[in-house]
């Protein structure tokens, strides 16, 4: 089945139409583009506060990798390893519905994009904490599905504010440092939570990835006059 969806996924990118480069793109170097990209996030007071935001969660966002989600099946749950899958999966629907509510009701919730990315954070910092403490299986899939409903519209609004402050030249560069970012926070967020979970516990790892979403929370309240022309 994997090799097939990437069979299916090699010959989707056929159909990708690639936009001719223009000289400037062909000659500009990978150290221009960083810099260029990092210069227009200094710029921008929003994209600064967002990057912030960003670098903190993604910190405390390694907690639902596979690893550490098994250790807790393993020590709360006491139940065998499929349940990892169960608790991923409810975290994607969650996830789905986000959207499909981000959809519905996109208008309105684009009057109030600072609000729910503050209360959002809010939100996953009590849910990260209480699935931490939480040994009951079934609370278990619906808090993991429950965080996945702030983490998506959270993701919607950044990428929407992202695209609104940046301009056609500087918006790849700027999504190229962002990613540059944010990969080895991810990365370096692993190893430091993997550690957490094998000497103080997979608890000790929610509640350290709480407090972390907790600090994104009060630095969005503390930036919110970032989000210009945003209500709140």
């Amino acid at each position: 089945m994997t090799v097939i969806l990437y069979a299916v996924s090699t010959i989707c990118t056929i159909k990708i139409e690639i936009t001719e480069q223009t000289a400037e793109t062909i000659h500009s170097s990978s150290r221009d583009s960083i810099k260029s990209g990092w210069v227009a996030i200094r710029k921008k007071p929003t994209l600064r506060t967002l990057i912030s935001l960003d670098f903190i969660t993604t910190l405390a966002s390694s907690v639902w990798v596979a690893a550490v989600i098994y250790v807790y099946v393993e020590q709360n749950l006491k139940l065998g390893e499929q349940w990892w899958g169960y608790i991923n999966t409810s975290y994607f629907i969650g996830m789905i519905v986000s959207g499909l509510l981000v959809i519905r009701f996109a208008k309105l919730l684009e009057r109030y994009i600072c609000f729910f990315i503050v209360f959002g954070l809010f939100l996953s910092a009590l849910l990260t904490m209480l699935f931490g403490a939480n040994t009951n299986p079934a609370i278990a899939l619906l808090l993991a599905c429950l965080y996945g409903l702030p983490e998506q519209i959270r993701d919607v609004f950044y990428t929407k504010l992202i695209q609104d402050q940046a301009s056609e030249k500087t918006l790849a560069k700027i999504y190229a440092v962002w990613g540059a970012v944010i990969n080895l926070t991810f990365a370096c967020s692993v190893l430091l939570l993997g550690y957490i979970t094998e000497t103080y516990g997979v608890k000790t790892t929610f509640q350290f990835s709480s407090i972390l979403i907790f600090i994104a929370f009060l630095y969005a309240i503390w930036k919110r006059k970032a989000f210009q022309g945003i209500e709140i």
